[in-house]
This record gives structure tokens, C-alpha cells and sequence, in this order.
């Protein structure tokens, strides 16, 4: 019979690959006239008086020969076991053939089959394993997508109503056997806390019992996150609801589980570990944008020991696509369908994934297959297995999977189905297979994380939001040490309130579920919402942004009530220092017209020398709507680390009337009003225009090419950018490829060879025109504009410090909406040979002779801040603050399997990935902003040795945390420093991430929690220099709980770090301000 289809076939079928999994199974094939027969061994037992039998199913296909009426009880089956001679067989009804059950053997023997209907036979030889007598830990629950297949207030409150039904679904079978009684595993915790909130408490404490009970279980992570985008402290930050439920509840976690996003960043064990989690369960859903078998993936087996760098480590367990399509292996299987699916589904699927490298053909499933021989068969005969309700993400609990498995384990003695959780499983797993499990260490980076560039302006937001967060809350930390009344409980309250706000709306648009299954879409309800879902999505970075900035503003306002003022001075400022290394840098305040005419001249004097400080004076942004004033940049010396200089403006008089702005630079664009002028002539910049100097580096602009030409280390005299590189030194790049958008998940079934065929075009800036060259008090600057493809404007910024030792590059583009499949990229080809290369990625180091779990991708990550690059010459840096995606060395085309697309690979160069729109589901298909991405490279100063490390965390403090101007409104205090020095580490390679107060449990006073972080890549002991008395100290998680004693030494603080790991010390205030004068 003829098939007849509008469409004949797609890729990524369940079907086929339901099929094709059988196919693997099978262990003989032969034919009788024009009737296919298979023999598929199954791992069946059932036992009983007669002894144990196990099961081997043949199916059948095809015409079948014969007298009487076509069906397979026509056909009959003589067997024979080498060692037994022939054997009685029991013939029972299957789906696809008859299921024999045969005498069972726990060695391997060879079995012959002779299949008989009417003059038709066949024989089916092959040799018999013996059954593994598994145990199939059954882990029931839902994927939370906040999104994709309905608005996310849908979502979130269908995932609430799932509790409900689970209370439902426990009592329903509480009388049941036990492997077979309903049990769920919340996936994401914030689901239960969204429900706790809302239900009556009777009912939290009867979902508290079944907790206890083990019948539903809470995972520690509160949602599926793209970790790779998260700060290491949100990263613990995201813990702080499982402590809370902890606290309030008596619940100890166990276990987490992150779903969907193939890979998670190196720093997560050291995350999870301080709150008991011992167990990670993961689904990577690999969804053909996942290569991992190119870097050794086939080698990483289901389960092992994830050990971050920092030693901390968790149990994993891992399924992904080619075991199932990851978290739906459970409905691949029929699991939501029917008990009659499963019979003919699970047998061969053990079988397959017994026998084969993949229970399923990796390819069919949106993946190559590994290399022959790359990767075993699963070894073991314990198994975890996720199951929903339905087939699909955001599904219910059903009742479904509790009647399969009663009914299942009623039928066969082996394998053995529980309903069970992940901490079962993790304990089962554990006390049978002990050392055998292997360990891994290092980042297992997130593969999907490329699609964080189609939100590259909202990205950028989270990014700042995340260096602000710590900075306010190290200025409640700040206020409570400087406070001559000592510290307060109130400032404690509000440095938590504050930064609970934000970090809620950074991790929330680093959740993982960035939109609808069709993004391009403008409907009102389900995965066609892609309109109202990016909105909503989008909306929490613009939280997240302006939190941070009201949680700073509330933190200087606590700080400047208690800083004094200087007498005989018209305005105070405090400049202060929120990092670890001492600096001389820039410090921005607002010169408010209330307190200061902008017709006045003023002065802006350092309160330790009364020496006059460089200023130079910005009249305000957008003037008509909003505060009066100026803007002073100040250039203070010496600021230490975690410190404050008092900065004092005093009138000098009156400008005749004149506003006082800046000095006017030299424009080529304009009048000095800034106006266009289209009628007279624009000079020509000479050479000596495109040159930036310093005492540490000398910087050459090339304007034909659009790009840093020259960049010079004065301290060495070595030539820092590559001279032959394919593209130069901040260059930009433009790419178009052939595919099309509009089209579910096209990207991911696209596939490209070496011959790059998808690369529709790319091109470079062209020539620049200098706009702008500026050289003032604090150094001197220069603008080009350029014009490309894919942006309507290009201007670039360069500026160099008067005594910085690092060059600052801001690039702005505007750039129009396309849905045609677009990435952009700035080259930074630095002039190094065979150069050790790190990255710092979130909670750790990742790169050059540091491990990485197999499969974690190496053509491009996201980054924190900084990479760090040196050779025999030395050390440089290089700092992103907005864009985090970058490529080592190449550019790889950005489709499987991800191919070089420049040649050669260059091992100094780093390109920033600045933005991309290539997914055609979840990920927004266009995007428009007019926005700049700031880069920064940093250099040694003259007779400076410094190390890779401690360079770039150097150069990334000035990046990311500027100088903070604190306005003062305290009372004159002449006892009072001008100059606090309040914490410092005798280490350069260990940041200090905040300072923050916190409340002392049980008690009315305030802790300082001090959280450290290394990039240094041995463990160490090093000192806290604490500027103010200190009673007491101990370590303490990211969190705040205990975690053992710390050492002290007089008012200093030995403490223990690990190798590229964190801790945390809670350091007791005594009732006080800090000493007068100190300064270390």
C-alpha cells in the first residue's frame, strides 16, 4: 500500500528514532519468503515455579507466509542454548511479535532460533547476554520554561496548580506499594516558593510532610539558568532561597537539578556545596547547537564527580539528546502514553543503551555520532530516568506514571521501576558503585550560551547591574564602620533588602528561557507570544539596571550621613575605593546649582595635603529634565584599597557670567557647539592627532583601516597589537549567513561543512574620519566614526588617562532590527607568542593548562571581565565590560559543527562576540539598540612585575568599579582622618568581592561579611588587613553561615583560601568607628 504525504519526511523525529533505537537493539535478523524476523534480546525476568525465565522478543514485519490468517500466532519457535541444548520456551503476546521467555543463563551463550510458519522458516543465531537485573529510578517532574509555550504569568501560575496536584496525586497513593506511590521532584524551587507564599499554612505543612516523608522533593536551584552569564555572588546568591526554605522549614537540601541548558560553569559546585547539595542531576537537551562529541564528549559518561578547581565537588548524573531528547527521555519512551508503549519501548531501550554507545542514533536527535570506539556502552545497572506528563516542557503530574510502574513491577520480577527522586537514585548509585565512579574537573561550558548575544543591549544592563550590586553593598558595609555611633542593625536590613531586589532581576533574565518557541511572533497566548514574552523578559534587566542604581544611591546617602564635611569647604565629597588594589584614578560627583552657581569657579582639593586636584567640568545631561549642576571628574591620588579620601570644592569666584564647561576640544565634525556645519572645511587630522601617550603606553589610531594600529608597553618597549593580523586591533567585523529566520528551530537543524557554505558575507569598517581629539587635565581622548554594514553609525572612543597604565576603547553602534541571520565581532589580535591564555568565567579560571570536563565547548564562552594573556614578554590584559561572548583565535562559524571561518588561528587573539541573532526559537530573532561596549587593555608600569592575574583584576576594578563619589553631610569633625583605609588582602590575585553588614543571629549586633575570591591557582593562606578593631572572626559561606574558625592576628585575618575558589569571613564590629588615621 501506497503512502501518500504533503510532506514526506523532516529531521529531529521521535518516530525515526523510536524506530531506529529498536534497530540497535536487535541481535539477529533473518527472513522467511517476504517476512523480516528480529531478534531482540530483552532485559525481562520474571520467575516463578518453574524457575526464572528472561525475555527475547522477535519482531515481525512483512507479508506473512502461510496458511491461515495473517498474525503471529501463526508462527511457532523451537530454541536452542549452547550448553542446555534445546529449551522450553514460553511464547507470550508483544507489541511487534511474540515475546519468548527463555530459560535464563547469567553467563553469555549462544542461542539459535528457528521460527516456523506453515513451509516458511527461518533461523535467528546470535549469542545471549545475560540480563542486567536493573533498578530504574523514575524522577517525575516538569520542566520550567518561565515561557516558551505560554506568557510567563501563565506559567508561572500553571507551575503553582502542579502542587496542588501533587498534594492530590500522594494521597491517591499512599496505599500503594511502595516503588509505585506518586513522587515528584520540583525542578525549580522558586515554584514552591511562588505556592508557599499563597497557600494556607495547613496545607505548606502537609507538603512539608510529604517533603519529609521523601515523597516530593525540593532541588536547591531556583530555576534553569545560563550560569555563565550569572557574578560569582549571584551565583551563591541563587542559593539563598533553598537556605531560606532551610531555615524556615528544617529542610536540608540534597540535591539540584538544571535542565535544558547544555553545560554549567565551574563555578557552580563551589556554589552548592556550602549548602550540603551533594547531588546534580542535569539534562542537557544538545537541540543541534551542542557539539560536545568534537571536544571529547563521548568520553564523559552519565554519571561522575564534578570537582570545581576550588577541590568542592558534586555527584552528577547527565542524560542528554541522544539518550532520549535529555529531560524527555521519559515520554520518548511512552512513559505519558500508555503502559502497552512502554512494554514495546523501555525492553529496547535497555537493550540499545546496554550495547551501544547511544541508546538512540545521536544524528536523528540533532547531534553526530561520536568516533568508533570513542565512547562504551552504559556499564551499570542502576539507571535514571526523567518522566513528565506529557511530551513537552511546562507539563503536569499525572497520575499515569505511578500506574505504569505498579503495573510493571506486578508483571516482571527485573528490571525493577520505582518512582522515585534524585536523591534516592544519588544514594542508590553511591553505596553500589563507590570509587568507581570517575571525577572530572574544571568548566563545563554552557553551549547555548552564543544566544545571549541576540539580547547584547539588555545583556549588558545585567552586567553593570552586577558590578553595582556589590558596590552599594560594600557602602552599607563602609557606613557601618565609619558610623561614629557604631554599627546599626538598620544598615544590615537595608544593604540585604537592596541587593535581594536586584539580584532577583539579574538572575531572573539569566534564567534560561529567554522568550517564546517562536520568538518572531505577536500573539497573545502560547508559544506564538514572542512579542509580549521578550517584553517581559526584557523588562527585568531594566529592573535589574535601575534597582542596582537606586540600591547605590540609598548606600552613598546611608554613607554620606555619616561622612563628615570639611570646614570652610562649599561641598564635601568622599572618594571612595570598593576593591581590593589601591589606585589613582577618576572619581565623577554632581555639582548641584543649589549648593554651588554654575557661574562659580571652584577648586577641588585633596582633604590628606590640601594639594589642588586635577578637574575637569561637564555641564549636565539633558539639562531641562533634570538636576541642576555639573559634573566634576577628579583625578585623586592614592586611594586604598577599601578606602576613602576626603575631596573639598571651594569657590575661587566668578566667571564674569559664563557657565563653566570643559575646554572646548578640537572637533572635525562640527562647530564647537556641536553643530554640523556642511559649508567650510573640515581640516585634515595630522599624524600627531591620532597618537595617544603616556608615561606606560603610547597608542596609534590608523584610520583607513578603522582600528588601533599601534599599541606600545612603554615599561618593556614591545609592540602589544599584531602587525599581521587578519583583522586589526579593535576592528570590527560584520557577518551575514544564508539561512533565514521565521522558522522553528531552523538554526538548530542546519548543519555546515569546512567549505563554509552558509556564510553569506563579510566585511570590515571602512574608512574612519576623526571627529573628535581631546587632551585636558585627565588625559587625552580620540573619536573616529566609521561606516559598516549592519549599523547606521560607528564611532569609537579611545582614551588614555594621564597616568593610567590601561588604554579605555568605547565602541557605539547604532544598529537597525533585521531578521537576516547577522553577527557582528571585534577583533583584538594582541602580538604574542604561544601566550598562556585565561579567561575568568563565573566563580573561576578557565584556558591554558587548567582542566575542563569533556564536551565543554572551546570555540566560544562567556566571560566575566577579563582575560588574561602572557608570554615570555610579559603580561597583558584585556577587559570587556558589556559584551561577555568571546572566540579564541578564530572565528567559527556559528553553526554544527562550528568550523574555523579565519585563517590562521591566532593564539594572541581575542574576538569579542558582540552580538548575533541565529537561534530561531526562544532567543529574540532581531534586535535594535544604540548602546556602547566598552573594552579595556591594561599594561605593567615601568619597573612594575606584576602577575597575569593581578594585571587584569587591576584593570577590570577600573572597568567595572569606578571611583565613587559620596557626597558628605555629616557635621565638621577636624579629629576625623581625611584618608580611612578599612581592608585590604596581601594578595593581588584575590578579589574582594563586597563588604557587607550583616545582622549577628540572636543578637542586636552587625557582622562585616568580607567575601574573597582567588584567581590564584594555588591554594593560599593570606592576610586581611583590617583598619578598624576587630573582636572576633570567623569564616563563613558566600551566605553568611559558619563554615570553622578563622585565625586572628591582632586586628589582621589569616584565612584559607582554595585554588581559584571563594570563602567568605563574618568579621565582628566592635561598637566604634574605625581608628583615626588608620591607613595601611
Amino acid at each position: 500500500m501506497t503512502t501518500r504525504a504533503l510532506v514526506r519526511d523532516r529531521r529531529w523525529s521521535t518516530d525515526k528514532a523510536r524506530t531506529s533505537m529498536i534497530g540497535l537493539a536487535v541481535a539477529a535478523t533473518a527472513r522467511a519468503g517476504t517476512t523480516e524476523l528480529r531478534a531482540l534480546p530483552e532485559h525481562l525476568v520474571r520467575r516463578d515455579g518453574a524457575g526464572a525465565r528472561r525475555g527475547v522478543r522477535i519482531l515481525i514485519s512483512g507479508e506473512t507466509p502461510g496458511p491461515g490468517a495473517p498474525g503471529h500466532d501463526q508462527w511457532t519457535f523451537h530454541v536452542e542454548i549452547a550448553g542446555r541444548g534445546r529449551v522450553p520456551v514460553e511464547v507470550l503476546p508483544a507489541p511487534g511479535g511474540p515475546r519468548l521467555m527463555l530459560p535464563l543463563e547469567r553467563d553469555r551463550r549462544d542461542v539459535r532460533i528457528e521460527a516456523r510458519n506453515g513451509d516458511a522458516s527461518a533461523v535467528l543465531a546470535f549469542a545471549l547476554e545475560p540480563p542486567r537485573d536493573w533498578t530504574i529510578h523514575l524522577v517525575h517532574h516538569s520542566h520550567l520554561d518561565i515561557g516558551y509555550t505560554d506568557p510567563q504569568g501563565t506559567v508561572l501560575g500553571e507551575h503553582v496548580a502542579f502542587l496542588d496536584s501533587c498534594l492530590d496525586l500522594t494521597r491517591t497513593t499512599d496505599g500503594w506499594p511502595d516503588d509505585a506511590r506518586f513522587r515528584w521532584a520540583v525542578e525549580s524551587l522558586w515554584s514552591f516558593e511562588q505556592w508557599a507564599a499563597v497557600r494556607p499554612p495547613e496545607r505548606v505543612a502537609e507538603f512539608i510532610e510529604r517533603v519529609r516523608a521523601g515523597q516530593i522533593e525540593l532541588t536547591a536551584m531556583p530555576y534553569n539558568l545560563h550560569s555563565d552569564t550569572c557574578s560569582t555572588d549571584e551565583l551563591h546568591e541563587l542559593l539563598r532561597p533553598a537556605r531560606r526554605v532551610r531555615d524556615t522549614y528544617g529542610i536540608d537540601f540534597r540535591s539540584a537539578m538544571q535542565t535544558d541548558v547544555p553545560g554549567s560553569v565551574a563555578g557552580l559546585p563551589d556554589a552548592l556545596s556550602p549548602l550540603g547539595v551533594r547531588y546534580l542531576s542535569v539534562a542537557h537537551n544538545w537541540a543541534g547547537r551542542s557539539v560536545p562529541t568534537t571536544n571529547g564528549g563521548a568520553r564523559l559518561p552519565r554519571l561522575f564527580r564534578w570537582r570545581a578547581p576550588s577541590g568542592k565537588e558534586v555527584l552528577v548524573w547527565m542524560t542528554d539528546s541522544p539518550h532520549g531528547l535529555a529531560y524527555m527521555e521519559g515520554p520518548v519512551l511512552g512513559f505519558d502514553t500508555s503502559y502497552a508503549m512502554v512494554d514495546d519501548l523501555l525492553p529496547a531501550y535497555l537493550t540499545s543503551l546496554a550495547t551501544n554507545p547511544y541508546p538512540f542514533p545521536p544524528e536523528l536527535l540533532g547531534s553526530p555520532a561520536p568516533a568508533p570506539g570513542e565512547r562504551e556502552p552504559y556499564p551499570w545497572d542502576v539507571l535514571h530516568l526523567r518522566v513528565q506528563g506529557h511530551f513537552g516542557d511546562n507539563a503536569p503530574p499525572r497520575l499515569i506514571l505511578a500506574e505504569t510502574v505498579r503495573r510493571w513491577n506486578e508483571t516482571w520480577d527485573s528490571p525493577r521501576l520505582r518512582l522515585s527522586t534524585n536523591t534516592d537514585f544519588f544514594t542508590d548509585a553511591e553505596a553500589r558503585l563507590g570509587d568507581a565512579i570517575p571525577a572530572f574537573e574544571g568548566d563545563w561550558g554552557d553551549w547555548w550560551v552564543e544566544g545571549v548575544g541576540s539580547g547584547a543591549r539588555p545583556q549588558a544592563m545585567v552586567r553593570r547591574a552586577q558590578s553595582t550590586v556589590t558596590d552599594a553593598a560594600t557602602l552599607y558595609g563602609i557606613a557601618a564602620l565609619a558610623s561614629p555611633a557604631g554599627p546599626g542593625t538598620g544598615l544590615a536590613t537595608a544593604a540585604r533588602g537592596g541587593a535581594d531586589q536586584v539580584y532577583r532581576s539579574v538572575s531572573l533574565f539569566n534564567e534560561h528561557t529567554w522568550g517564546a518557541a517562536d520568538p518572531w511572533t505577536h500573539g497573545d497566548a502560547g508559544g506564538e507570544s514572542g512579542e509580549q514574552q521578550w517584553h517581559w523578559k526584557y523588562g527585568y534587566a531594566l529592573h535589574g539596571d535601575n534597582d542596582a542604581d537606586t540600591f547605590l544611591d540609598h548606600a552613598s546617602a546611608a554613607l554620606g550621613a555619616v561622612l563628615p564635611t570639611a570646614a570652610g569647604a562649599d561641598m564635601t565629597y568622599w572618594a571612595v575605593n570598593t576593591t581590593a588594589a589601591a589606585r589613582t584614578s577618576v572619581v565623577t560627583v554632581f555639582l548641584r546649582e543649589s549648593r554651588v552657581p554654575l557661574t562659580s569657579a571652584v577648586s577641588v582639593t585633596d582633604g590628606r595635603t590640601g594639594a589642588e586636584l586635577p578637574v575637569v567640568q561637564e555641564a549636565q545631561t539633558n539639562p531641562v529634565h533634570r538636576d541642576a549642576g555639573r559634573w566634576l571628574h577628579v583625578q585623586v591620588p592614592g586611594v586604598p584599597p577599601f578606602g576613602l579620601v576626603r575631596l573639598d570644592v571651594t569657590v575661587t569666584g566668578e566667571d564674569g557670567g559664563k557657565v563653566v564647561t570643559s575646554p572646548a576640544p578640537l572637533r572635525l565634525d562640527g562647530d564647537e557647539d556641536g553643530e554640523e556645519r556642511k559649508d567650510r572645511a573640515v581640516p585634515l587630522p595630522t599624524a600627531d592627532d591620532l597618537i595617544l601617550e603616556n608615561a606606560h603606553l603610547r597608542v596609534r589610531i590608523d584610520l583607513t583601516r578603522a582600528c588601533v594600529a599601534s599599541l606600545v608597553e612603554k615599561a618593556t618597549g614591545r609592540e602589544l597589537v599584531d602587525q599581521d593580523a587578519v583583522v586589526g586591533f579593535n576592528g570590527y567585523v560584520y557577518d551575514t549567513y544564508t539561512t533565514a529566520g521565521g522558522y522553528n528551530h531552523q538554526a538548530n537543524k542546519t548543519t555546515v561543512s569546512e567549505e563554509l557554505e552558509l556564510l553569506g558575507s563579510r566585511t570590515l569598517a571602512r574608512p574612519a574620519v576623526l571627529l573628535e581629539r581631546v587632551d585636558d587635565a585627565l588625559g587625552g581622548r580620540l573619536t573616529y566614526e566609521y561606516a559598516a554594514d549592519g549599523v547606521r553609525r560607528a564611532r569609537t572612543t579611545v582614551g588614555l588617562g594621564r597616568d593610567d597604565a590601561h588604554l579605555v576603547i568605547d565602541n557605539r553602534f547604532d544598529k537597525p532590527a533585521t531578521m537576516t541571520k547577522e553577527s557582528a565581532y571585534l577583533a583584538f589580535p594582541f602580538a604574542l607568542s604561544r601566550p598562556t591564555v585565561h579567561y575568568e568565567i563565573t566563580g573561576a579560571l578557565t584556558g591554558t593548562g587548567l582542566a575542563h570536563v569533556p564536551g565543554a565547548p572551546q570555540h566560544m564562552r562567556a566571560i566575566r571581565s577579563f582575560v588574561s594573556l602572557t608570554d615570555d614578554g610579559g603580561p597583558v590584559a584585556w577587559i570587556t565590560r558589556d559584551a561577555p561572548l568571546v572566540e579564541p583565535e578564530t572565528i567559527t562559524l556559528p553553526y554544527a559543527p562550528f568550523p574555523d571561518s579565519t585563517s590562521p588561528r591566532q593564539p594572541g587573539t581575542v574576538y569579542s562576540w558582540v552580538h548575533n541573532n541565529l537561534w530561531d526559537t526562544n532567543f529574540p530573532s532581531q534586535q535594535a539598540f544604540h548602546t556602547t561596549f566598552r573594552y579595556a587593555v591594561g599594561v605593567r608600569r615601568r619597573g612594575e612585575t606584576i602577575d597575569a592575574e593581578a594585571l587584569a583584576l587591576r584593570t577590570a576594578y577600573e572597568v567595572d568599579h569606578p571611583l565613587i563619589g559620596v557626597p558628605a553631610h555629616g557635621a565638621p569633625d577636624t579629629d576625623r582622618p581625611a584618608e580611612l583605609a578599612l581592608l585590604s588582602v596581601d594578595d593581588a590575585r584575590i578579589a574582594i568581592r563586597d563588604a557587607a553588614p550583616v545582622p549577628v543571629p540572636g543578637d542586636d549586633g552587625v557582622d562585616l561579611l568580607v567575601r574573597l575570591q582567588s584567581f590564584a591557582t594555588e591554594p593560599r593562606t593570606v592576610r586581611l588587613r583590617c583598619g578598624f578593631p576587630v573582636t572576633a572572626a570567623e569564616r563563613a559561606t558566600y551566605l553568611g553561615d559558619p563554615d570553622g574558625p578563622a585565625t586572628l592576628d591582632g586586628d589582621d585575618i589569616l584565612v584559607d583560601i582554595p585554588r581559584l575558589g571563594t570563602t567568605a569571613v563574618r568579621v565582628r564590629l566592635a561598637p566604634r568607628g574605625p581608628r583615626r588615621g588608620s591607613h595601611r
